[in-house]
């Protein structure tokens, strides 16, 4: 359990540096993949709701901390997403790859909905189609082309960590 915890601290960390330092160098259309979305995603299918809420509340602080004047707002985010890929839990499968990208992109669309809402629309900023089409559909395409492989990874670490549980 503390194990699982300091792997998840240090990574969510890890993702987050990444996110925002080197994935910044190779923006696409001026998006950058959301890697900590991946993250809460891979934790709600693989581990369940409850651990991907709490993964959604740290991804959410990291983001919080740097980027928003409002605390809570992020965290808030991650935790609705994480939540419902955590639904997905009771079907997971080693072999399966299609359900986390789908989760992902859903998450990813959801993700930008309520930003959306709480940046823009309660701003009186009304042009959703501008939004969507260069915003929100670059950064599903960008996100769920680096969640392939991201997941591949995620999934490693959680088969490793399986390990450390069964000891406990």
């Amino acid at each position: 359990m503390i194990i699982r915890a300091i792997v998840l601290i240090l990574g969510s960390f890890i993702l987050y540096v990444l996110q925002t330092g080197l994935f910044s160098s190779f923006s696409l259309a001026g998006v950058v993949p959301d890697l900590l979305m991946i993250l809460v995603v891979s934790i709600g299918f693989m581990r369940g709701r409850t651990k991907a809420m709490l993964a959604g509340l740290l991804c959410g602080f990291y983001i919080d901390c740097c980027y928003s004047s409002v605390v809570g707002i992020f965290p808030l985010f991650y935790i609705i997403i994480g939540n419902l890929a955590g639904f997905s839990h009771k079907i997971y499968d080693d072999d399966d790859h299609m359900t986390p990208l789908m989760l992902t992109a859903v998450g990813e669309l959801l993700y930008n909905l309520m930003y959306f809402v709480v940046f823009y629309l309660l701003q009186g900023k009304i042009n959703l189609s501008f939004y969507i089409y260069r915003i929100t559909i670059p950064r599903i395409v960008y996100t769920v082309l680096v969640s392939i492989i991201l997941y591949r990874i995620l999934k490693i670490a959680n088969l490793y960590l399986l390990r450390f549980d069964k000891d406990e």
